[in-house]
């Protein structure tokens, strides 16, 4: 029963760890471009829905999107730890930046990833 109790308890404090946007060295760009500005609301919804596909079945994720000054945010957490995965900033001007977190760990992203890639490919910006 003690081993189970303090497993328990050190899940809890791992779980009070979990990185936030403002730990900037917990992140790591994983990919970038640009978009046009009129399409930028179409790259939001590309990328809420592609992260919401991301994961399927008995697996419990969550997809935030916020509105910030500088433009959107758009995120993947775990539902069970409220860990937060994959963060895409849509900035007003067109810029684009998908970051990992490092507490993503083994937990699979590449659904996120191909998401933003394709969401990218779809709306990119041609100069």
């Amino acid at each position: 029963m003690k081993p189970a109790l303090i497993i328990i308890l050190s899940l809890m404090l791992t779980a009070c760890a979990a990185p936030t946007r403002t730990d900037k060295a917990d992140f790591i760009v994983v990919s970038s471009g640009n978009v046009p500005n009129d399409k930028i609301p179409h790259f939001i919804d590309c990328l809420t829905d592609g992260f919401n596909k991301a994961h399927w079945g008995t697996t419990n994720y969550e997809v935030r999107q916020t509105v910030r000054s500088s433009g959107y945010r758009v995120e993947t957490y775990t539902g069970s730890f409220n860990y937060l995965l994959v963060s895409a900033d849509i900035f007003n001007d067109g810029r684009v930046v998908l970051n990992e977190s490092i507490s993503a760990g083994w937990i699979n992203t590449n659904g996120e990833k191909e998401a933003f890639a394709s969401c990218l490919v779809e709306y990119l910006e041609v100069r």
